[in-house]
């Protein structure tokens, strides 16, 4: 069996190309690609990119904490009951979460609560796990995930994790997954944490096409580079082997031997 990298989180959708940036992936050795979506739209935008792009993408359905601040009520209601619909069809509900910083107050922050809560029933309800997103409510996130796992037996992501040590610590505690990104590439304290990540939870992603400096825009590609830096780091050159089974464990999916 071919061990291939996954890239766990990715706007596949967003790219100008995203058919030849899986074929570039592939090329690399980055399969699956996991395409988020950051609302209903785009939710049937990666639907569809997976069912042209078998095996090497899988899908997630859901709205993002970020576009719920540009959305009217109305308008939240309606993304939401899409996501909800589109749930059976995807692979994995997200990207969905909490984020202070695009809302500071609470009446915001009480809608994203309210959309979080409901896309977590509708991945309880599917069998779904979650891909999940935090700025500046990381300690409400991790709970509420550590939550979701003790009720449903579903696992859960946090991606983009530039966070702590301390903090990756009190994620493995609660069975989370967490990807570590380009980041690492330039960033020498976020390398430092990402090779302190529990073995057993951890992911790599490329949040494709976030800039990361003097990298550029990323593309999936570039998960094989991020792997590769972390293998070195952690001095695990069988790394590329624990994240496809640490995938296949997020997803619920026994690997066959």
């Amino acid at each position: 069996m071919t061990i291939t990298i996954p890239d766990a989180h990715c706007h596949l959708s967003l790219l100008s190309d995203p058919e030849r940036a899986v074929e570039e992936a592939v090329a690399a050795g980055v399969s699956p690609i996991l395409a988020v979506s950051m609302d209903a739209d785009e939710a049937e935008a990666v639907l569809r990119l997976r069912d042209r792009l078998r095996p090497h993408v899988l899908a997630g359905a859901g709205l993002h904490p970020s576009r719920i601040v540009e959305l009217t009520p109305d308008e939240q209601e309606e993304h939401l009951r899409r996501v909800e619909q589109l749930a059976s069809e995807a692979d994995f509900i997200g990207e969905i979460g909490l984020d202070w910083k695009d809302a500071r107050e609470e009446p915001l922050q009480a809608r994203q609560r309210e959309a979080l809560d409901r896309q977590l029933a509708a991945a309880r309800t599917h069998g779904r796990p979650v891909n999940l997103h935090t700025r500046r409510a990381d300690r409400e996130l991790i709970e509420i995930a550590a939550r979701f796992r003790a009720e449903t037996g579903l696992d859960a992501l946090i991606h983009w994790f530039t966070h702590s040590r301390k903090l990756a610590r009190v994620c493995a505690e609660q069975g989370l997954f967490i990807s570590a990104g380009p980041s690492i590439l330039v960033s020498a304290e976020q390398a430092e944490v990402a090779a302190a990540i529990e073995a057993t939870l951890l992911l790599v992603e490329t949040d494709s096409p976030v800039e990361y400096g003097s990298l550029g825009s990323a593309r999936p590609a570039l998960a094989a580079r991020v792997c590769s830096e972390l293998a070195a780091l952690r001095a695990d050159p069988a790394l590329h082997e624990r994240l496809a089974s640490n995938l296949a464990r997020w997803r619920g999916v026994p690997r066959a031997r």
